[in-house]
């Protein structure tokens, strides 16, 4: 049985997920107070032996090397990701194997970035989930304009051929795990619900129900430009990133954002957790700075 924790940031609109089989876990795009993600680890008995990175984050520094390194865990980052820090490189189609249940393809799904990657979760021969970063969101996908208007036209059309690849690749029941779409800068439009399946998106999300020219001319025409310094956030530092000595205070909200999207101050200690699906149980939140902790038991 695979247990799939999302981790909150209500204040970015994103999510951080553990997977665990009850032994070992899996990280996919922790933010920089991994602690958050080392408490549910700890709670749950089990030990973070992978790390994985969907894309280079253009909406918060990433905790995904500071929490391999304190963990002893594996850092997986795109092999043609240009960092100057030691990771485990990771390519399209590659199948790594986590524990003795858990089995993750990576699928390469540009659109937000050229080298956007995907993960597909397998166990015991059964597709579980993907985590599909800033690739296929509930109902939308990420936006393809962040690293500047000379690559926004190839990355809208990557966008829409990633989804569709997602789509024909993956069985209809497989659980869809987004990094953004819950108030994200980084969504390209609104995201809705809280849960869906690579079903579910087939019969709602544009992406999958548009041709692509419908497609790109809805998506381009959904929201204005980025401010002036969005090729700025196109060129994060290949440095390795800071550590987590941050202060607790609350991320500033991004004006670019549907209003009533995210919570007004960011970070938020008494958010109400999603309904949990039919069949599993909610978890308490093991953080003052969780905002829900609700898993998925599948497989």
């Amino acid at each position: 049985m695979i247990t799939v924790l999302p981790v909150e940031t209500p204040g970015l609109g994103d999510r951080t997920y553990l997977a665990h089989d009850g032994s070992v876990a899996l990280v996919v795009d922790p933010q920089r107070d991994y602690d958050r993600v080392t408490a549910l680890a700890d709670a749950a008995g089990v030990r973070i032996t992978h790390v994985f990175e969907t894309h280079i984050h253009n909406d918060y520094v990433t905790g995904g090397l500071a929490l391999a390194r304190e963990v002893g865990a594996q850092y997986l980052v795109n092999a043609d990701d240009e960092v100057s820090y030691e990771r485990t490189p990771v390519r399209d189609d590659q199948v790594i194997e986590v524990g003795d249940t858990m089995r993750v393809r990576a699928i390469h799904t540009p659109g937000h970035t050229h080298t956007h990657l995907s993960y597909a979760l397998e166990a015991g021969g059964e597709q579980i989930a993907v985590f599909t970063g800033g690739s296929l969101l509930y109902g939308t996908t990420g936006r393809p304009d962040l690293l500047g208007p000379d690559h926004t036209d190839t990355l809208v059309r990557a966008q829409w051929r990633s989804a569709h690849r997602l789509a024909e690749e993956l069985p209809d029941e497989t659980a869809v795990y987004p990094t953004h779409g819950f108030g994200s800068f980084c969504s390209a439009t609104q995201a809705s619900g809280l849960s869906s399946t690579i079903g579910e998106e087939k019969r709602t999300n544009t992406a999958l129900t548009a041709d692509e020219e419908a497609y790109v001319q809805q998506l381009l025409a959904a929201w204005t430009p980025t401010r002036p310094t969005t090729p700025t956030w196109a060129r994060p530092t290949p440095a390795a990133p800071a550590s987590r000595t941050c202060p607790r205070r609350p991320w500033p909200t991004r004006p670019s954002c549907a209003a009533g999207s995210r919570t007004a101050s960011g970070w938020s200690t008494c958010a109400t957790a999603p309904p949990s699906p039919p069949g599993t149980s909610p978890a308490a939140s093991t953080s003052a700075w969780t905002a829900s902790s609700s898993p998925t038991w599948a497989g």
